[in-house]
Formats: C-alpha cells, structure tokens, sequence
C-alpha cells in the first residue's frame, strides 16, 4: 500500500500522522517511509533508529523501492504542494490522507486542496491536533466535513506531550511517556482503515 500524506497549510501535524501510520503499517510488512518534507523532520525522528520502519529521503527513495524489501510506503510530501503536483501526489497513492487541525483556517485550506483533487481519488480527512476533552473542536471539526460531504476519520487525533516526547526520543509514540494514551486514537484510525 502506498500512503500519501499533503496539505496546503503547515502546523498540521503531517509528519507526526506519517510516522504514526508508518508504525501501524509496519505491524503488517516491511514499511519505507519516504521523507520529502524539507525540514526532513520523519529523519530527525528517525536518526536514532528505534522505529519499526526505514525512513529515506525522496532521492534514496527510487534505490530502495527498486529492491523490492519493502510492501508499504508512506509518503510524507512538502507542505504547500502546486495544485499540478497535487493531482499528481494523489494519482501515485492507494490513499492520501489530508491531515488538518480543527481551528477554521486549516479547515479552509483542507476544503480547497479536496475541491483540487481529480475526481477519481481514493483521500480522506485526518482531523490532528484537537484538544482533548471535554473541548469538543475535534468532533466539530468532523462533524463539519460530514456536512460537507469529505471524507474524514471518526477519530480525531488529540495532542499529547506524548507526541513531542517520542520525537526526541526517536521512538514510536506508545513507547514515549504517557504515549499508550495517544496511541488509542491511531488504533481507531488504523481500525477504519482495515474496515474499508
């Protein structure tokens, strides 16, 4: 399977959503996670070498792909892509994920790439960076794109310290420090991505 993560706005929690899936990835088959952002921040994550997955930049990539060792990929893209290179991000994926946080100007953004993407693309939402309860903008942020008639996760992904924690650590997040709470949110996402 080949995983594409985009979006116009930065801050939205792309990479953190590209190791997350990388990790739930890697539980199944040997998982490349491409590293395309220019901050290369899925390699600093990754330096130490205490994740379940391989982490190259896009031009290792073409290398690593040819040797067939791998049965995911998941790609982390440039934040702020050109709508050509959007068509053409979705069009190389089984599945992007357009990652956005709920306050209004990400949801903006979010409406205007999916109003981008050909006709024909397999996307869906991923509402990131939602207060945990008992505010509610996660759940308002979905119930919103329902509205709209997007595709989005049922699970809004909460921010933790947990996340900041396993990135300096070079870890998955379950095994950061109050990381198993953090992780329920990806085992839901992981549980609708298997039901589709």
């Amino acid at each position: 399977m080949i995983i594409s993560l985009t979006q116009y706005k930065g801050g939205v929690g792309k990479t953190t959503s590209a190791i997350c899936l990388a990790t739930l990835l890697s539980r199944e088959a040997p998982t490349l996670l491409i590293d395309s952002a220019p901050n290369r921040s899925a390699s600093l994550w990754a330096r130490k070498g205490q994740l379940p997955f391989d982490v190259c930049s896009d031009s290792e990539a073409p290398k690593r792909l040819m040797s067939r060792q791998y049965k995911n990929t998941v790609i982390d893209t440039p934040a702020r892509p050109a709508a050509d290179d959007i068509k053409a991000i979705a069009q190389g994926a089984d599945l992007l994920i357009l990652p956005t946080t709920p306050d209004p100007l990400s949801l903006s953004a979010l409406v205007q790439i999916a109003s981008e993407l050909p006709k024909d693309s397999n996307y869906r939402c991923l509402v990131t960076l939602s207060p945990p309860a008992p505010q509610t903008d996660g759940a308002d942020a979905i119930a919103a794109l329902q509205r709209n008639g997007l595709p989005v996760f049922s699970r809004a992904i909460r921010r933790y310290k947990a996340y900041i924690k396993a990135a300096d650590a070079g870890v998955e997040v379950k095994k950061a420090p109050g990381g198993g709470t953090a992780w329920r949110d990806w085992e839901e996402v992981w549980k609708e991505l298997n039901n589709d």
